[in-house]
């Protein structure tokens, strides 16, 4: 080989790698503004004609129209439209393959195992505005398992999940086949059998450090448990009671379900009683609204069902009377997040409904909008990560067609970590549903153009047709001998006056005329 050839096959593959390098980096680091549209902060106020500049998947910088767009950034016009943060469904089982295990107890599962992510709920969550899932089980148990935070957009749970770990999930309320006796009998067993085994892993771990080191001394078994406690190793825990030692060490928040307002006080009295004051919540349903006061006087947030009306019938009148249970927690000050509903074909799926009959029951937009985005993140605990448009925050991203709780607008697209998640415009099952829109509407078009030049060729022609029979004398005797001909062959009179001309032949003269 030449060393001329050499030299341009070495300069050959340096550039192929530095291009692949640049491919690689532009890929993994995309730079992208949005510009045009009106930002919805949820955190401070609106930006009009506003700038979101995103970069590795952060919020680098929100402005106004001045503000100055990077040369190399891929700039999105969004004028026109509104820029929201994703929302964030606080509580969903839909996500796994079922909502809870046949286990009563079941604090060794993981939700991560159960996550499918072709069920058709991910998709719809995107195509609603959702960006930020926080799987959990259903109510139906005694301890459920260890829940976890998910975009809705991946081909697996390693590649949805964005924070693994969120809080244990148990139940106060009975579950199914079981009565309130027998759940917290059951539930308070599961933690007596936790202690019991946390003391002992304590007391033998103390008693391993004193065995191998001359500065510890031998003590009683109620100091040595003490003491052994902060000697516990990961490899020490097993699978069924690693978790619950991830609750008591304050690694998980515990999400404590409440069916009925008699089932508020016992989950109150087991978060004071476990230590976990400010990292659990309560998830309600039936009458636990009737609780609202212990409840502010705890100061515990609540995650309220997504059947936001409770109805009681008057033992006396027989009349049904209806609360609306979250002007109750706004009333008694009490932080809430909002379910959806279960149902495909009901309004109450949808989140932005759910925070729009806030707005029709008293409370602000910018509140009800905050509910479900900024308020459910704090709930959760990630509010550092999502629920807001601010600098450092994750590009959780949606673009409105017009007001986000009006049931007039759309999700037009989706940003998750700043790359485009959903297109409107290239939605396959929107364009399975309705795929001949726009051919038809094309056809209609090409069918009125046919059938206006259609209708004008005939009446040209026909006008042809009538000039000709009232001029036929001026054009010629052989077309009036042509015309007369028929009738002597007939043997018709000729002063028989001829029959009356079709309507349309009559219609044409005038026209030609």
């Amino acid at each position: 080989m030449s060393t001329l050839t050499h030299k341009f096959l070495t300069l050959g593959i340096t550039l192929l790698l530095f291009f692949q390098q640049g491919v690689a980096e532009a890929q993994s680091s995309p730079k992208v503004a949005l510009t045009g549209g009106k930002i919805l902060t949820v955190s401070g106020a609106p930006v009009v004609d506003g700038t979101i500049l995103i970069e590795n998947g952060i919020i680098q910088a929100v402005g106004g129209a001045d503000m100055a767009v990077p040369y190399d950034a891929m700039e999105v016009d969004c004028s026109g439209m509104i820029l929201a943060p994703g929302l964030v469904d606080a509580h969903n089982p839909a996500g796994l393959d079922i909502p809870n295990e046949n286990l009563s107890v079941a604090p060794f599962v993981d939700v991560y195992d159960a996550i499918d992510p072709s069920r058709f709920f991910f998709e719809n969550s995107l195509r609603n505005g959702i960006s930020t899932v926080h799987v959990m089980q259903g109510n139906n148990c005694v301890v459920g398992g260890v829940s976890r935070i998910v975009h809705p957009i991946g081909l697996s749970p390693d590649e949805m999940t964005r924070l693994p770990g969120i809080a244990l999930k148990m139940s106060v309320s009975p579950k199914g086949g079981y009565d309130r006796l027998r759940q917290r009998a059951e539930l308070r067993g599961v933690f007596s059998e936790f202690d019991r085994w946390h003391e002992n892993l304590a007391e033998t771990r103390y008693e391993q450090e004193a065995e191998n080191s001359d500065d510890l001394d031998s003590l009683p078994p109620a100091e040595a448990r003490e003491k052994g406690k902060s000697m516990i190793r990961e490899e020490d825990l097993d699978d069924r009671h690693r978790h619950l030692a991830y609750l008591d060490g304050g690694k998980l928040g515990a999400w404590i379900h409440c069916g009925a307002a008699t089932d508020v006080a016992p989950a109150i009295a087991m978060i004071a009683d476990r230590g976990w004051t400010g990292r659990a919540v309560l998830v309600l349903s039936g009458d636990a609204h009737l609780a609202a006061a212990e409840i502010a006087a705890a100061k515990v947030p609540v995650v309220l069902d997504s059947d936001l009306i409770h109805r009681e019938r008057d033992a006396i009148t027989g009349e049904v009377e209806e609360t609306f249970i979250p002007e109750v927690m706004r009333q008694n000050r009490i932080r809430f997040a909002l379910q959806a509903g279960r149902s495909n074909v009901m309004p109450e799926n949808l989140l932005t409904y759910q925070a729009a009959r806030l707005v029709r029951n008293g409370m602000s937009q910018e509140q009800a909008l905050r509910t479900i985005t900024l308020g459910a993140a704090e709930i959760c605990g990630v509010a550092e990560q999502y629920g807001s448009i601010d600098k450092g925050k994750v590009a959780n991203i949606v673009m409105w067609t017009g007001n986000p709780l009006e049931m007039t607008s759309w999700v037009q697209k989706v940003w998750i970590e700043g790359i485009l998640a959903y297109d409107r415009e290239m939605d396959a099952r929107l364009q399975r549903l309705f795929p001949e829109m726009e051919e038809e509407e094309s056809s209609d078009e090409s069918k009125e153009m046919e059938e206006t030049s259609e209708g004008a060729s005939g009446e040209e022609a026909q006008g042809e047709e009538g000039s000709t029979e009232e001029g036929a004398g001026a054009k010629g005797s052989e077309e009036t001998e042509e015309a007369a001909e028929p009738l002597k062959k007939d043997g018709k009179s000729e002063e028989k006056p001829a029959p009356s001309p079709a309507p349309e032949t009559d219609s044409a003269s005038k026209g030609g005329l």
